[in-house]
């Protein structure tokens, strides 16, 4: 039985359509990245936050370029093994910065529940000054001003939660991402090495 690329007679065209796919996929990734890598602060935390949170959104074009790369080098075993090696580490490494997705997200929370619980106690003493301050305006009344200390705890609160969900949906989607496209090249490498 004949092999599907000898008998599709339009195969060449096929695998030349897919490098060209495939090579401008892993140039517009590559572009991406450098563009917002730049300029690199692996120390920072947002920067390391936002880099990889847009890695892990742009990631699928990386498995589908290689993908695309890998089926018009199918008849090219040392291309195959080369790309193979490749999708080996990048799948490792993706799925080791899974880790470091989720330590910089644990400190960006932190950070952020800090930063609100800060303000809430500096509106919180500015409320309980006013209340002695003898200059304070005749027509505030001590229950506005039990209001607003309640209306700023309520407040904190709220926004205490909606920085635990946003971070935490994101690092989600990041982790999710990265783990899926990581598997995926794993596999891409695993059967580049495989093809003889």
């Amino acid at each position: 039985m004949a092999s599907i690329s000898s008998s599709f007679p339009g195969s060449h065209t096929a695998k030349n359509i897919s490098l060209i796919v495939g090579l401008t996929c892993l140039a517009g990734f590559l572009v991406d990245m450098v563009a917002l890598g730049l300029p690199p602060n692996p120390m920072a935390l947002e920067w390391r936050v936002n880099f990889l949170q847009q890695m892990s959104d742009r990631s699928i074009i990386l498995l589908f370029g290689i993908a695309l790369f890998m089926f018009g080098s199918v008849d090219s075993k040392r291309t195959m093994k080369q790309l193979g090696i490749f999708c080996l580490i990048v799948g490792v490494l993706f799925q080791l910065s899974c880790i470091l997705v989720i330590r910089d997200s644990l400190i960006l929370q932190q950070q952020a529940l800090n930063n609100i619980s800060n303000q809430a106690s500096q509106l919180q003493s500015q409320i309980q000054q006013s209340t002695s301050n003898p200059n304070a305006p005749p027509n505030i009344t001590p229950e506005q001003l039990q209001q607003a200390s309640q209306l700023v705890t309520t407040q904190a609160e709220s926004l205490k939660q909606n920085a635990r969900t946003g971070i935490t949906k994101a690092s989600i989607a990041s982790i999710g991402n990265l783990i899926v496209v990581g598997l995926g090249l794993l596999g891409l490498g695993r059967y580049g090495l495989q093809r003889r």
